[in-house]
Order: structure tokens, then C-alpha cells, then sequence
């Protein structure tokens, strides 16, 4: 890698770039939802570090960027800020930020310069939006330094009528579960081509080789599905592992409120 530059680079960057600044602005394109269904617009926010590194023909800096919903509800926004902000911050440009100066720190400590630069993309999307729940995706994905750089997804539910975040017992309760990960295993098994008895010890990191479903699931229209993010239950090159549970096979464990927010899916 070749030496940080500064002042020229800031201003080359600055004409090719939409923004050298946090640039927090809402989509044309408004999501249209119709019932009961919640209205939000889709924001952005991007920041850009003052320091700029060469590499032969290329030019980069470390970077933030996120897109994320802003709803029409206040209180909802306030229910929902922990799904989008994943560090705890207020705002998503105070994280920008946050991240950012973090980075100029780093390269004022080491005489201005860097090995590499960082960069944090953040993609918070709405996975169910009904008249009884709504659900965010957030994929997060970022580099620090190091040999790869981490990337990551999380579901969350939200009942929007109490409140209340929805948990899997919420769905299927817990004298049910023991059920729910038997049937669960099966599935996974199958996907992962193996027999009914070959050991779970050699290829994947479930305590004392004992299948647990993923603390992350989501619903959809056919099923419940678990996802597995990257390290937890495989190497990294293993990436990230989804599973899903048809409805067919759990009705019956499935909760009178559970089949309100399955039903609730368009």
C-alpha cells in the first residue's frame, strides 16, 4: 500500500462523490402500503473519512453508508431504533460518525497512515409489514482490518399493537419447542445431505454436537425460518446457513397468536 495523500485527494474524491460529509436524505420513492399496513419512507445516510489512500490507479477512503426505513409513526421508529441501530447510537448518523472518526483517529496515531482502509455498509430493510406485526431485516457487513471482513443479518418482529418485540415462544410456546427442534433437525439434515445418525460434532459447532435452532428466525408466507450467521454454527467459509420449517409440519405446535401473525401474511 502507498502513503495516505490529503488536501488533492479530499478534492478529486469530493467532485466524484454524492456527498464528503454525512448526507442524510429520504427516497422519491415512498413505500405504498395498504390497509392497516405502517407507511415509511426509505433514508440514507453516508459518511466519508478525511483520509484518502492510493493504490496504483485507484483512489479510497474509509466509508459508512446505510439505508434503513423511517416510518410516519414516531413511536414506531422509537420501537424499532434498536433493529437499525445495532451499537445502541441515537441515530444512525451519530454511528456514521462514530465509525468514521474512529478511522481518522487510528491514522493521526500512526503518523497518517493506514494498511487499509474501513468501510460499514448497513442495509436495514421491511421483511413483514402487516395490520398485526412488522419485521426488519438488518444486514450489516464492514471492514476493520485483517484477513476478511465480517458480515452478519438479523430479523426482528414487532407486534404493533402491544408493543412488544415477538419471540419464537410467542409462536410456538415452550413445551412445544422440544417438538419444533426435532422436526427442525430433520430438515437441516436434509439439507446438509446427511444421514438421520452421522454426528454433528465434526462439521458444524453445536455444543457437544447437540442441534439448537438459531436464536434469529423470521416468518414468511410458507414457514418458519431460522438463519444461521457466519462463525455460529460454521467456519467462515462456511458462510451463513437458512433454514426453514414448513408450516405444514408445525401447525400444530404453532400458537392461536402465532397463527394471527402467520395468517396476518399477505
Amino acid at each position: 500500500m502507498k502513503p495516505k495523500y490529503y488536501l488533492n485527494l479530499y478534492v478529486i474524491f469530493a467532485l466524484f462523490s454524492s456527498t464528503s460529509c454525512t448526507n442524510e436524505h429520504t427516497s422519491k420513492i415512498q413505500e405504498a402500503m395498504s390497509g392497516d399496513t405502517l407507511h415509511y419512507d426509505m433514508k440514507e445516510v453516508h459518511r466519508y473519512s478525511k483520509f484518502f489512500m492510493k493504490d496504483g490507479e485507484k483512489i479510497d477512503t474509509t466509508y459508512f453508508k446505510a439505508q434503513y426505513p423511517q416510518f410516519k409513526d414516531t413511536l414506531i421508529n422509537t420501537l424499532l431504533s434498536t433493529s437499525i441501530n445495532l451499537d445502541g447510537d441515537s441515530l444512525i448518523s451519530v454511528a456514521a460518525k462514530r465509525f468514521v472518526d474512529a478511522y481518522d483517529e487510528y491514522v493521526e496515531e500512526n503518523n497518517g497512515q493506514s494498511s487499509s482502509t474501513w468501510f460499514r455498509n448497513l442495509q436495514a430493510n421491511v421483511y413483514q409489514n402487516t395490520p398485526k406485526f412488522i419485521s426488519i431485516s438488518t444486514n450489516q457487513s464492514e471492514y476493520t482490518g485483517g484477513a476478511h471482513g465480517d458480515h452478519f443479518t438479523l430479523f426482528n418482529h414487532f407486534d404493533i399493537h402491544t408493543d412488544q418485540k415477538i419471540t419464537l415462544a410467542d409462536i410456538v410456546a415452550p413445551q412445544n419447542q422440544k417438538e419444533l427442534i426435532k422436526i427442525a433437525e430433520g430438515y437441516f439434515r436434509k439439507s446438509e445431505k446427511l444421514s438421520e445418525t452421522e454426528s454433528l460434532n465434526d462439521k458444524f459447532f453445536f455444543e457437544g454436537g447437540k442441534f439448537t435452532l438459531a436464536n434469529n428466525f423470521a416468518l414468511n408466507k410458507e414457514g418458519l425460518l431460522f438463519y444461521y450467521n457466519v462463525y455460529e454454527i460454521k467456519p467462515y467459509s462456511g458462510g451463513n446457513t437458512t433454514l426453514q420449517v414448513p408450516y405444514t409440519d408445525i401447525k400444530h405446535l404453532i400458537s392461536n397468536k402465532g397463527l394471527e401473525y402467520i395468517n396476518s401474511i399477505n
